[in-house]
């Protein structure tokens, strides 16, 4: 088994800053301005949901992956919820997309998801180690036979894993 794959400390700063900057935006008013009570709702929701996208960033940063001869394991904090495994025997599909976050497809992430006949895996490119990943679970795929689509196929080009 090679060394726990994780999401870099760089790669979650933005999404820290953001909670902070949501949360200062949010809740400073809430504490020193008392807005009128519709407001203040508006606020406080709009507050939960940074909350919630802080505790999906933590959760991030808590997870590891963990890849070898048999399978694959995703591992977070909350044990049951966050954590995954699919061994390569029961492998059922692989899919590789890719996000474009601007018109001329430059910039962006990659997105890999394997499933098995119960549960799906989704790995973002962001990930340490997220083409080696990615190169081990093609090769999986194909001694298994399974069929990859046309974007998958195009991505997996893209990454200098084609055929």
């Amino acid at each position: 088994m090679s060394a726990p794959l994780r999401y870099p400390w760089r790669c979650l700063l933005p999404d820290y800053a953001g909670v902070v900057v949501g949360l200062a935006a949010t809740l400073g008013p809430l504490a020193f301005v008392h807005p009128a009570p519709s407001v203040a709702l508006v606020l406080a929701a709009v507050a939960a949901l940074f909350l919630v996208y802080f505790g999906r960033t933590v959760c991030r940063q808590l997870t590891h992956i963990e890849l070898d001869g048999t399978g694959i394991r995703v591992r977070g904090p909350a044990a049951g919820l966050l954590s995954a495994a699919i061994r390569w025997e029961d492998l059922r599909s692989l899919r590789l997309d890719y996000y474009s976050t601007r018109r001329d497809s430059e910039g962006g992430w990659m997105q890999l998801r394997l499933r098995d006949a119960r549960r799906t895996i989704r790995i973002d490119s962001e990930l340490e180690g997220f083409a080696g990943l990615v190169r081990a679970a093609a090769l999986e795929a194909r001694r298994r036979g399974l069929e990859l689509d046309v974007p998958t196929r195009a991505n997996l080009d893209l990454l200098g894993l084609a055929e």
